[in-house]
């Protein structure tokens, strides 16, 4: 092979590669599409036309195949929570409430698994003990989804923390205090206590959110805005 020809090849490779780059960059859908099974195309499909039955038929294969492989991963908790969502759409809250079930129980069980993946299933189970008007389980399970969320708070006053892991842990901190996850979660705790007639312990939570709120968006924007209006 000549060097015009290693360079040729060299060349073209470089391109197919910043090609594929640039496609998941600006259309990560064409990425997808191309590595989706038959089953999640089909998914995907029968979701946008609203025939739900197809979608959970074709979820069951997808979850049938991860259990041959393997008992508990990710992916498989991921496919609970899918199959959670279409469940919901369908109006069967006692199956949604299962699938997300069957996800806190593998992610519970992973060595290493997203904080916020976590806390998202916590509320998740929340809302649906919510809107059931369990207020005692509802409770709970905004208050596990918040200090999963939060994690372990450190004083860095206290702690001898070189200048970049303070500057890194002062960071953490404040993307885990400050978003709208966070927000959400203290006014569902909010509302809760509200329900309970416990409006001292309602009224924290939702200064905790209005301070959040004006941290993470700014004190004039809509979200803000209409956070201090409708109060409590």
């Amino acid at each position: 092979m000549t060097n015009r020809q290693s360079n040729i090849i060299f060349y073209a490779v470089i391109s197919l590669i910043m090609s594929a780059l640039l496609i998941n960059m600006f259309a990560p859908e064409v990425i997808q599409q191309a590595t989706d099974s038959k089953e999640q195309i089909t998914i995907r499909k029968s979701l946008q036309e609203g025939e739900y039955q197809t979608a959970l038929a074709n979820y069951e294969t997808l979850v049938n195949s991860e259990l041959e492989n393997n008992k508990n991963t990710i992916e498989l908790a991921n496919l609970y929570e899918e199959i959670a969502q279409v469940q919901r759409q369908l109006g069967n809250n006692v199956e949604e409430n299962n699938y997300y079930l069957k996800s806190l129980a593998i992610k519970k069980s992973l060595k290493k698994i997203d904080i916020f993946s976590l806390a998202k299933t916590y509320y998740q189970l929340g809302i649906i003990a919510e809107q059931s008007e369990q207020l005692n389980q509802a409770q709970n399970y905004f208050e596990k989804a918040l200090t999963t969320r939060l994690g372990v708070i450190v004083d860095l006053k206290e702690e001898d923390l070189g200048m970049f892991d303070g500057m890194q842990q002062s960071r953490l901190q404040y993307q885990r205090l400050n978003n709208e996850g966070t927000i959400a979660n203290y006014l569902k705790l909010a509302n809760i206590h509200k329900l309970k007639e416990q409006q001292a312990i309602a009224k924290e939570y939702y200064d905790k959110a209005l301070a959040a709120s004006i941290l993470t968006f700014g004190e004039d924007d809509k979200r803000t805005l209409d956070l201090k209006n409708n109060g409590l």
